[in-house]
């Protein structure tokens, strides 16, 4: 690759006055140092139904070539020895991968080596492609970090001779519409997620929010029992991640209305978060849940102190800060899954009840 391909104009130092653009005030998928104003659901609301990105005939035209890369970094990801599955889907917002760790979770330390390797697959999987690129993958942050997870795009080079490489190398372009030089003519949207817990703060407070997604679980059980579509619902706590899955089996003459009942919990895990006092659907106002073969999967965070919060990680589900936002990020962090079952897959209502109790944890809704 050659850095003789962007537009030089901009980066010429000996004649700034040759480059007419002007710098905006806040560069691309860069977050402001401001705070957004702090917003909470209404229980009230209609069921959650997923808006979908504007579409890009373009992209189906690449679509083989986004495949390529997403398939290679899952066969990378599936290899490690600390990874136990990965699940790779599809949606109007872009590819998500869902990766569950071996065994007993481990705590921060085995979800930051699975998200290592994850971003090191993504990366390589890139670079051995001629015209599928990792967006920024010259910049100091090419992914953006998100709870249990992060996001990253990546983009269509039709031809290096004509690309503007600022755009594929940093990620964003200062002349925007107007550059002279070609952008991707297509982009996706990776979204990786550790199905693991995050548990940094004291333990007296880890047990008070356990107790309260512990809550929530069954609230949103018992909102799916009276649903008329819904034949049986279960709450199990899941021994590895330590998250929870919601478990449904639709009726069987009713089996078509398997996305009538994903919106009934959506509204319910709205509800029930709205209902608490320290529980937050992270991105809540953004991509809060993120689909998968059966079902989906959403991320419960704590808020301790609302004008202490960094909203644009609660509300956005992500923060370009990072380590260096001077606001409050969760800490504590718990996968929640909702599963459509087959007739006959439930498991043990018992089971559940039995490790609830094991963990010392209440089984009744407060």
């Amino acid at each position: 690759m050659s850095d003789d391909n962007y537009c030089s104009s901009c980066f010429d130092e000996s004649s700034p006055a040759s480059c007419e653009c002007e710098l905006p005030s806040v560069l691309p998928g860069v977050a402001p140092l401001t705070q957004s104003t702090p917003l909470r659901l209404s229980s009230k609301a209609s069921a959650f139904m997923p808006k979908s990105a504007t579409e890009e005939p373009a992209n189906k035209k690449y679509n083989n070539l986004f495949a390529e890369v997403v398939g290679c970094a899952q066969k990378v990801i599936r290899n490690s020895e600390h990874v136990a599955h990965v699940e790779v889907t599809d949606s109007a917002a872009g590819c998500s991968i869902i990766i569950r760790p071996c065994g007993d979770n481990d705590g921060d330390w085995q979800t930051e080596l699975v998200l290592t390797t994850a971003k090191e697959a993504l990366m390589d999987a890139a670079s051995k492609s001629k015209n599928c690129f990792l967006l920024g993958y010259c910049s100091p942050k090419p992914f953006t970090h998100k709870p249990l997870g992060f996001e990253a795009t990546l983009g269509i080079m039709e031809s290096p001779t004509t690309a503007c490489w600022h755009k594929f190398k940093k990620g964003f372009c200062r002349h925007g519409a107007e550059c002279c030089k070609q952008h991707p003519p297509a982009e996706l949207q990776i979204n990786v997620l550790v199905e693991s817990v995050q548990f940094n703060s004291c333990t007296r407070f880890i047990t008070s929010y356990k107790q309260e997604v512990a809550d929530l679980a069954m609230a949103v059980m018992a909102t799916l029992q009276e649903c008329s579509y819904a034949d049986q619902v279960e709450a199990v706590k899941d021994s590895d991640c330590q998250g929870w899955t919601i478990e449904v089996m639709p009726k069987e003459e009713l089996n078509p209305h398997k996305e009538y009942l994903l919106n009934v919990a959506k509204s319910a895990l709205f509800s029930a978060s709205d209902a608490s006092n320290t529980l937050y659907i992270m991105g809540y106002a953004a991509m809060p849940f993120i689909s998968k073969s059966q079902g989906f999967i959403a991320v419960l965070g704590d808020m301790q102190d609302e004008s202490r919060a960094c909203w644009d990680f609660y509300t956005k589900g992500v923060c370009s800060r990072e380590c260096g936002c001077r606001w409050e990020h969760p800490e504590c962090l718990m996968p929640i899954n909702v599963v459509i079952k087959k007739r006959g897959s439930l498991k043990g209502l018992n089971a559940a009840l039995e490790r609830l109790a094991a963990d010392g944890l209440s089984t009744t809704a407060r």
